[in-house]
């Protein structure tokens, strides 16, 4: 279970997020995730709720390869979405892939240190081309 707050730069407003992992993946099972946190990147306001199955698939391909799809409320759009992506790890501290919130595809690249995380994000917007971001995270 992970519990906390982020903070909407571009909607200046702070939304509680939270993620429990209901099912451990296996080797033969997929994990479940149940969330909530802000509703997609670049939407002004809204909560959004969600479930993900995501799935390790190393020891089936030989290579650090891990998809993942679910269903997502959205609270700005008002409508369910279907979030999927792929994440890659590269190392020990570098991971990355990418992520479409059900409406738009995003590109991630996350370096991992201790209990830091610093992650650039390429984000699509609206008229096609992209923004860039970044999310710095401590844990607890």
């Amino acid at each position: 279970m992970r519990l906390g707050l982020e903070y909407n730069s571009g909607a200046s407003e702070v939304n509680f997020v939270g993620n429990w992992r209901a099912l451990r993946e296996t080797k033969t099972r997929p994990a479940l995730i149940f969330g909530t946190s802000s509703d997609r990147i670049g939407t002004p306001y809204g909560q959004a709720y969600f479930a993900t199955l995501s799935k390790s698939l190393q020891p089936q391909l030989g290579v650090p390869l891990a998809p993942y799809v679910g269903l997502s409320y959205s609270g700005f759009e008002d409508r369910v979405l279907f979030p999927w992506g792929l994440n890659a790890s590269f190392g020990q501290h570098w991971n990355g892939g990418i992520i479409h919130d059900g409406v738009r595809s995003h590109l991630a690249a996350t370096y991992s240190w201790q209990r830091y995380s610093a992650t650039l994000l390429g984000v699509g917007n609206i008229s096609g081309g992209r923004d860039l971001g970044v999310n710095f995270s401590v844990s607890f």
